[in-house]
């Protein structure tokens, strides 16, 4: 019900929300379809736009223009994201005409109500006002006068201003500040010119005031950062819906246009360009979905403290921290318009030749990108900003709050987590496995069969009792293998001791020709009468040495078809004869990783998990029963908190880079939020984890880049007091993109298993 091939959701990821951008899209389709919009691109004229877009009085009918906008100004109580997620959809549809203007100026006038504004906000609810906006004063100057100011000079392109019935304009004052008006587009002494627009469906506009008389009551008292703030906040909602068209546009030709008697869609390059595309929308939902958050937590805490009415927010600090709504604000605004300014570049390279011809509308979503990336400014600005708000102390918590049957859940827990207090995580994990609180997630009676809901609230339970268990590391894959395909007999031997800590593992899967592709294993099994007889060689195994068993991957029949002949054994590192074990020296110097040589290893029969032939399957679903996971948590991690504690000494492009960061740091918290909240749902995570591990492993690279370059001369001297560390660290990061699976290989499986597209 949402938007984007096979991604199942967009900004909004509630039921109400899915619900409600299913329900625009359908009135879309319906009001403004496809065919309508082409003959304003076709037109190429502001004219053909005209005042009021014919499918404007429909849309006030839906409820549209009011949404986000109070009751008691008939509209319809909703808040800021509720009008994100109609936003993403118009833009999905490229809906033309003041639709987003007008949202605008309505949501800046819900936080400045006065006697003077409420009528003006009331028909703006009601469809029967448009409205249109700068975001910069241009040449504005306002000179105080009798009764209020008069405005003159022309302000910078204005959205839609032919369109609109109202200007919210900004105007320099002679004491270097910023004043906000509200003005009516046929005053006498203001003079609109549409411009020949590159968005046809919204052009902008020319707006010159010439000694334009505006009384003291239609000047607001708005900061500029606010207005700043919403604009970014809508903008980004746009662009979303402008890269999902642009996405799903290229999808649907990279399944279909064959080149080489294949679809091209099958072609590495094409898929990369596809996942990335989706990376990118993803990205730009999640920073999205939560600025309107941010804002509306703003609005909310304002009227509950009485502000309202009174100048609202730009009255009074942010409640959650200093420039937190600003920041979130500025790391969307980062984010968004360049995801849908990318996106349309990388549609229009897919579908070649076509795309470069005017009679395809790939063209249009580029058009739109590049309106809004001009007007709202560039991702560098805005990067540059979130650095100097982080600079100043700026943070965005989140938190997640669980629903009240949480409350019982952690009732439940106390006593039994109570009993952990005081020991050290390998000594909790040890006092909890019996109990099943060691992994909630898991079925009884390893686990507590917990729900989403249920392993959240222990967690949090968990966490006020200062709970915490050590890390069960590879065992976490394979305690679900053997539950599910084990024996009694294995189960009883092996998981208990793991479960407490007892039982170390290692993984012997990577060969060194079969890296990501399991299918070329040459590591063979031979069944004798003893048992099988294993012969090969293993690679990048991590705690081969001191692990107690290993889950090995083998070939137990040469002639079966890629995957199919596969066997997933226990191995007894240990014990069993003929493991040789050679440590793996990486470009750190350490040997973290080994090599492990098998020379007719002797493995007992009971030593297969599963069926003989079946190890492929055992080995996919090692990931069932999958933790939920979620902590309320600050976004940056240390490394980029030392980086932004450096940060107000170096030079802007420098802290622009920082600001990027940062909004990547973010994007990567909000999508594990977004997952988590769909799954305490009961809904399929959709594409949040695929997502997170292509972005934090070249996040962290980068992290550990920048942290070394600031060192200057100093990066280069490997010793304790030098750059060691920031080189240690720079080093270690290149195994982030390779380790689990390349970047280039979960690129294949995101086109592929999420995005559709064939498979080569």
């Amino acid at each position: 019900m949402g938007i984007g091939t096979g991604i199942g959701t967009g900004i909004g990821i509630t039921e109400e929300h899915r619900a409600l951008a299913h329900s625009v899209r359908g009135w879309l389709a319906r009001a403004a379809p496809p065919g309508e919009v082409r003959k304003l691109l076709d037109a190429h004229g502001p004219a053909a736009l005209g005042a009021r877009p014919a499918h404007w009085e429909a849309l006030a009918a839906q409820g549209l223009t009011g949404i986000h906008l109070p009751e008691a100004y008939g509209g319809g109580g909703g808040d800021l994201l509720d009008l994100a997620v109609v936003l993403e959809e118009a833009a999905y549809g490229s809906l033309p005409g003041p639709y987003l203007a007008t949202a605008l100026v309505g949501t800046v006038l819900r936080r400045v109500v006065s006697p003077g504004t409420g009528d003006l906000l009331r028909a703006l609810a009601a469809g029967d006002r448009t409205a249109a906006f700068a975001l910069t004063p241009g040449t504005l100057t306002a000179t105080p006068a009798p009764g209020g100011h008069r405005l003159d000079g022309t302000a910078p392109p204005v959205l839609t201003g032919e369109a609109a019935d109202l200007l919210l304009l900004p105007a320099a004052d002679a004491s270097g500040g910023v004043l906000w008006f509200l003005v009516d587009a046929g005053a006498e002494g203001i003079a609109v010119r549409p411009h020949r627009s590159v968005d046809p469906t919204r052009p902008t506009a020319e707006v010159r005031a010439d000694a334009v008389p505006v009384p003291a009551h239609r000047v607001l008292p708005l900061d500029s950062a606010l207005v700043a703030d919403l604009a970014a906040v809508l903008l980004a909602a746009d662009a979303c819906g402008s890269a999902a068209r642009s996405l799903d546009t290229a999808v649907e030709h990279a399944t279909v246009r064959e080149q080489f008697g294949r679809p091209i869609g099958a072609f590495q390059a094409v898929k990369h360009l596809c996942a990335d595309m989706l990376v990118r929308l993803e990205q730009a939902r999640a920073l999205t979905w939560d600025a309107a958050r941010a804002a509306d937590e703003a609005v909310r805490a304002a009227e509950k403290a009485g502000a309202a009415g009174s100048g609202g927010e730009s009255a009074r600090p942010d409640v959650a921290g200093p420039g937190v709504r600003g920041l979130a604000a500025a790391l969307a605004a980062a984010t968004a318009p360049e995801a849908a300014y990318t996106c349309a570049k990388d549609a229009i390279q897919i579908l070649g030749g076509i795309g470069f011809t005017w009679e395809h509308d790939a063209h249009l979503q580029l058009r739109r990108a590049v309106l809004a990336r001009q007007l709202l400014g560039t991702a560098d600005t805005h990067r540059l900003r979130a650095a100097r708000l982080a600079e100043a102390g700026a943070r965005r918590e989140l938190a997640l709050e669980l629903p009240a049957e949480a409350a019982g859940h952690r009732a439940e827990a106390r006593p039994h987590l109570a009993a952990a207090r005081g020991l050290t995580p390998a000594g909790a994990r040890r006092a909890l496995a019996g109990t099943g609180y060691a992994a909630p997630h898991l079925p009884a009676p390893y686990g507590l069969d917990a729900g989403p809901v249920r392993q959240l609230a222990i967690q949090q339970e968990s966490r006020e009792q200062g709970v915490r268990l050590s890390d069960l590391s590879i065992a976490t894959w394979v305690v679900p293998s053997l539950i599910e395909y084990g024996t009694e007999e294995q189960r009883e031997r092996y998981l208990p001791a793991t479960l407490r800590g007892d039982l170390q593992w290692c993984q012997l899967f990577s060969e060194p020709d079969a890296g990501s592709d399991l299918a070329a294993l040459r590591t063979r099994a031979v069944r004798t009468d003893e048992g099988w007889r294993i012969t090969g060689q293993k690679v990048w195994t991590s705690a081969a040495r001191t692990a107690d068993h290993g889950i090995l991957l083998a070939r137990t029949d040469p002639d079966a078809p890629k995957h199919r002949g596969l066997t997933y054994f226990l191995v007894d590192m240990k014990n069993a004869e003929g493991i040789d074990i050679r440590p793996l020296r990486e470009i750190t110097g350490e040997a973290l990783f080994n090599e492990v040589y098998f020379d007719d290893v002797l493995l007992p029969a009971d030593a297969v998990v599963g069926e003989v032939g079946g190890g492929w399957r055992v080995a996919r679903d090692t990931l069932g029963n999958e933790r939920v996971h979620m902590a309320d948590q600050m976004t940056f991690d240390s490394g980029l908190e030392a980086l932004i504690a450096r940060s107000a000494g170096l030079d802007e492009a420098t802290r622009t880079r920082i600001g990027a960061l940062a909004a990547e740091a973010h994007a990567l918290a909000c999508v594990q939020l977004r997952t988590t909240l769909q799954q305490v749902s009961g809904r399929e995570p959709g594409a949040g984890a695929s997502v997170r591990k292509l972005v934090q492993t070249l996040h962290q690279q980068k992290v550990a880049e920048l942290t070394l370059e600031l060192l200057g001369p100093d990066g280069a001297v490997d010793e304790p007091a030098a750059g060691q560390p920031a080189l240690h660290g720079f080093l270690m990061s290149r195994c982030l993109t390779i380790a689990g699976g390349t970047t280039q290989i979960q690129l294949n499986l995101v086109a592929e298993r999420i995005l559709g597209l064939p498979r080569d």
